[in-house]
């Protein structure tokens, strides 16, 4: 199933693979055509009437014609399973041993926990959950989901193409409130300073502009708009409110209604995410292979410890005790590329880890959108908990004790 969850998931980075794949596709079909000697001089191949059906015999699906969806029952007169052709099978070859897994841009938040309860966005609808047993509370059919978010009292909100629902805490019943513009690349932030308000970060004009949650028009109106002048992208909230992204000289931290503060730092590590840290002056910076780095924004920036995750980053989520991360191994002759979650403590010390189960997407055009669909990641900052997935499913794990919640 493929998800219209958000138009994030086309990424820029993802655009020279899907150029190679294309270029493996018609070398393959080339190849193909010289083994069966039925192509033209040309390169083109000739045209061939199919074989007529004998009479009472029934169709075969397509589906299974070309190798892909399930096997149709079995009967003495079905003719046995053909192979997958060449081109099915270069594809796969040059995804699984040559092409990495780029991180979006900007992560996707299709996951967010509140005070013991669990936002999953899906297809057309938030649909909102218990954290012990992933039981439904309630859903809110608001078109393609965006992005969720929770708030600081522990509600839980989400945007949606066609308007936004709020559940607050201990609710059961959701609050809509009106459409809110939401453009590829923007982030959905809370506003930390008051559960009346949340904030959509807009990366193309670097601008922070505050929504109330309440409004007697059909469009929320902005309440307030901060221009981020040379803010880019990644960037995170801190634990008091302030933004800090990437600058041109290293790091800029702006509050939305405070000062603004640029500090130097040059590094050629390829940065991917910044976390908030436990203290309202510290942060950490991802590298896309797995470097982490904690800094301090106290008078100059100061590194304060650096460590390392066994494997790419794909995601990354912290709360005030731990860091959660999403890894994808590089591409290897012979092995299958693997996915694990893996939780540490603020100092990198391992505290749980676990094997991410990933069936293999089918040979169509968006395999990179089914394959990571359901990579969606987030922390809990009420309680030990972590979550991946997507509009398909959902697993939780207790990272504290060591085990698995649920899954949904």
């Amino acid at each position: 199933m493929r998800s219209a969850v958000t138009g994030r998931e086309s990424q820029r980075s993802t655009m020279g693979a899907t150029r190679t794949i294309k270029r493996a596709a018609a070398l393959a079909a080339l190849a193909t055509c010289a083994s069966i000697a039925a192509c033209r001089s040309d390169g083109k191949q000739v045209e061939r009437k199919p074989p007529l059906q004998p009479p009472g015999l029934a169709s075969v699906p397509l589906a299974a014609v070309s190798g892909e969806g399930s096997t149709p029952p079995a009967s003495p007169a079905s003719p046995p399973r053909p192979r997958p052709s060449a081109v099915v099978q270069a594809l796969s070859s040059l995804r699984e041993q040559r092409l990495e897994i780029p991180p979006p841009i900007v992560q996707r938040q299709l996951l967010s926990f509140g005070v013991e309860r669990l936002l999953q966005a899906s297809i057309s609808k938030a649909t909102f959950r218990d954290s012990k047993q992933g039981q439904v509370i309630a859903e809110a059919g608001i078109g393609a989901v965006r992005a969720v978010a929770h708030g600081p009292d522990g509600s839980l909100f989400a945007i949606g193409a066609s308007r936004g629902a709020l559940l607050e805490p201990r609710a059961k019943a959701v609050k809509y409130f009106p459409h809110v513009s939401f453009l590829p690349d923007s982030e959905l932030l809370p506003d930390l300073e008051g559960p009346s308000h949340f904030y959509v970060y807009y990366a193309p004009e670097a601008e922070l502009r505050s929504y109330p949650f309440q409004s007697e028009s059909a469009l929320l109106p902005i309440d307030a708009s901060f221009h981020l002048e040379g803010c880019r992208e990644p960037l995170t909230q801190l634990r008091d409110g302030a933004v800090v992204c990437r600058s041109a000289a290293g790091f800029l931290r702006q509050a939305p209604r405070g000062s603004r503060a640029e500090f130097a730092f040059s590094t050629k590590d390829d940065l991917v995410r910044l976390l908030p840290g436990m203290r309202l002056d510290e942060f950490f910076a991802v590298s896309r292979r797995g470097e982490v780095s904690h800094f301090r924004l106290l008078g100059d920036l100061q590194l304060l410890a650096r460590f390392s995750v066994p494997a790419a980053v794909y995601a990354a989520a912290a709360n005030t005790e731990a860091l959660a991360f999403v890894l994808v191994s590089n591409p290897e002759s012979g092995k299958p590329r693997r996915w694990s979650l893996w939780v540490t403590d603020l100092e990198g010390r391992p505290r749980f880890q676990s094997e991410l189960p990933t069936p293999p997407p089918s040979a169509e055009d968006d395999w990179l959108t089914a394959l990571v669909e359901d990579k969606n990641l987030a922390i809990s900052g009420f309680e030990p908990l972590v979550a991946v997935g997507g509009a398909r499913s959902v697993t939780v794990w207790d990272y504290r004790a060591g085990r698995e919640r649920f899954t949904r």
